[in-house]
C-alpha cells in the first residue's frame, strides 16, 4: 500500500469515528441555558411550565419533537427558539426576568435545532439516530442507545416494593432517580428514600458506579 493510501485510509477511520453531530445540547447549549435560564426552569432551582432543562431524558424524550417545542430541522417554528427572540416587552418573551439572549448564543441555538436538536451526540436515541440517517449522515450503530424496557424491582427505607423501568438519574449530583411505572405514570423518587440495595441499583444503572 502507497503512503498516500496508507494516510487516505487512516484519516477515513478517524472521520467515521467523530461524532456525528457537530453541535448537541449537552456541550452547546446546556451551558447557554445554565446562564440565562437556570432560575426558572431547572431542578436545581425551581421548574415552571413543566421545563426542566437539567434533565436531558426529558428534554430529549418530551420537548424534543415533531409536535413539540423543540422541532428538530425546523428552527422555525420551534417555540423555544421563537420566545427568545421576540421583543423584551412581549407577554412570552423568553427569558420572561432576564435580558435576551445575545446573538451569538440564539445563532448556536438556532443551529442546534436546524442540526436535528441531538441532545448527546455521543449517545443517541433511536429517534435521534433515524433523523440524522435520513439526513444521509453515516451512524455508528454503537453511539445508538437502546431503551431499557426492563421493569426493575425497588424498595422503599420502609421495605415497601414496587416495579418501574429505570429512566435515568437527575442530573447534577444526583438526587433522584427517575422511574416509569407500567400504567405511564413516571416521577422522580428520591434517592435517600430507598433501600440501601436500590440505591445501588439506581446509581448502577445510571453509570455513576
Amino acid at each position: 500500500m502507497s503512503v498516500s493510501r496508507f494516510y487516505l485510509v487512516l484519516f477515513s477511520g478517524f472521520a467515521l469515528a467523530l461524532p456525528v453531530s457537530a453541535i448537541d445540547y449537552k456541550t452547546d447549549v446546556l451551558p447557554i441555558m445554565k446562564e440565562h435560564c437556570w432560575k426558572c426552569h431547572s431542578n436545581e432551582e425551581d421548574v415552571k411550565g413543566n421545563l426542566a432543562l437539567d434533565d436531558l431524558e426529558e428534554m430529549r424524550d418530551y420537548q424534543v419533537g415533531k409536535f413539540n417545542i423543540i422541532r428538530p430541522g425546523n428552527p422555525e417554528e420551534s417555540s423555544f427558539l421563537e420566545k427568545m427572540k421576540l421583543p423584551p416587552g412581549d407577554t412570552d418573551f423568553m427569558p420572561r426576568k432576564g435580558e435576551p439572549l445575545p446573538k451569538k448564543k440564539i445563532e448556536i441555538i438556532e443551529k442546534w435545532i436546524a442540526e436535528g436538536a441531538i441532545i448527546d451526540s455521543k449517545n443517541l436515541a433511536e429517534k435521534e439516530a433515524e433523523f440524522l440517517k435520513e439526513k444521509g449522515e453515516t451512524v455508528d450503530a454503537a453511539m445508538v442507545k437502546k431503551p431499557d424496557e426492563t421493569f426493575y424491582k425497588w424498595t422503599d427505607s420502609l421495605g415497601r416494593e414496587l416495579e418501574a423501568r429505570f429512566m435515568g438519574l437527575t442530573e447534577n449530583k444526583p438526587t433522584a432517580v427517575k422511574l416509569l411505572l407500567r400504567n405511564g405514570k413516571n416521577f422522580n423518587y428520591p434517592l435517600s428514600m430507598l433501600s440501601e440495595e436500590s440505591r445501588a441499583q439506581a446509581k448502577k444503572l445510571g453509570g455513576e458506579e
